[in-house]
């Protein structure tokens, strides 16, 4: 009896001994993966306080973002997004992204080109070419798409540049500005001296604002060579006025910047205010020339 109670009161004290290290091994894994989990939940959340940081950035290029209900439709547009993808679906998953990019796409094309896309077709087009009885050449959609686009930009360049003529000689005429040529009115001031020429040196000293007064920042030379650059605009500002002189003048942002306007959150037709003080630079000194004649030949020892 003394044998079995030894016997038993053992194995009694192994199996808590084997339980006590069981929990206390379940603590520290349950410890561990709460410090991960806590980890995890702090990394998203810094990730999304960087995209809400990107579109705040974004609000102030445009102001529609910048509303209440913009937020809303944003987090809730970040939310679908989640929702949509699928676990262990790769094929799916690139469908989702790639119509995603696609909708967005004709969305800013409607507003640029003024057209709306039909999605219909370009699913057609997805399906006939991954199609293994497709005979379509790649190359020759390729070289289609770009003459297309090539037209619709051709269209565009033409309005935009119809409009903005129209809202620049409609702001001109109200504030008393005098045409120079296509593009570029001024205010017609007497110069001081002769005025600047193709091919002389400034230091340009440029300031831009919309026509409600707002200041635009544009990288502007601070040093420049009349004529040297295709900056039309720019190169027929500088030689209406003489060196020192500070000029006035109006254009517009399809004149100025082209399709660059929109990286100033500029339409087209936008009237852009300019003023611009060139200083003449002395010119480059020439190296001394040096003489053409042979080297002496050496003497013969």
């Amino acid at each position: 009896m003394k044998i079995k109670n030894i016997f038993a009161i053992a194995t009694v004290g192994l199996m808590m001994a084997a339980c006590g290290g069981s929990g206390q091994q379940n603590e520290a894994v349950k410890e561990a993966a709460a410090e991960e989990n806590a980890k995890a939940d702090s990394l998203m959340y810094c990730f999304g306080q960087m995209r809400g940081a990107e579109y705040l950035r974004e609000a102030e290029k445009d102001s529609t973002f910048a509303t209440e209900q913009a937020q809303k439709e944003f987090i809730s547009g970040v939310q679908a997004g989640l929702r949509a993808v699928r676990a262990n679906h790769d094929a799916y998953n690139r469908g989702v992204m790639l119509g995603i990019q696609m909708a967005t796409n004709i969305g800013q094309f409607e507003k640029d080109y003024g057209v709306k896309l039909p999605s219909a077709s370009f699913i057609k087009g997805i399906r006939e070419m991954i199609a293994t009885d497709s005979v379509s050449n790649p190359d020759e959609m390729q070289a289609e798409f770009y003459r297309l686009m090539g037209d619709f930009q051709r269209a565009k360049e033409e309005r935009d540049e119809q409009a903005a003529e129209a809202a620049l000689t409609t702001a001109a005429k109200e504030k008393n500005y005098t045409a120079v040529t296509k593009g570029l009115f001024m205010v017609k001031e007497n110069a001081d001296s002769t005025h600047l020429k193709v091919g002389d040196r400034v230091q340009l000293d440029a300031k831009l604002t919309s026509l409600d007064g707002k200041e635009l920042k544009w990288p502007f030379p601070t040093q420049y060579k009349i004529g040297q650059r295709k900056d039309f605009i720019l190169n027929d500002a500088l030689v209406s006025v003489a060196s020192g002189q500070t000029g006035r003048f109006m254009t517009s942002a399809q004149a100025l910047f082209g399709q660059r306007a929109s990286q100033l959150g500029l339409n087209p037709a936008d009237v852009v205010l300019m003023e611009l003080t060139p200083t003449l630079m002395p010119e480059e000194e020439k190296p001394a020339l040096q003489s053409k004649l042979p080297a002496k030949a050496k003497k013969k020892r």
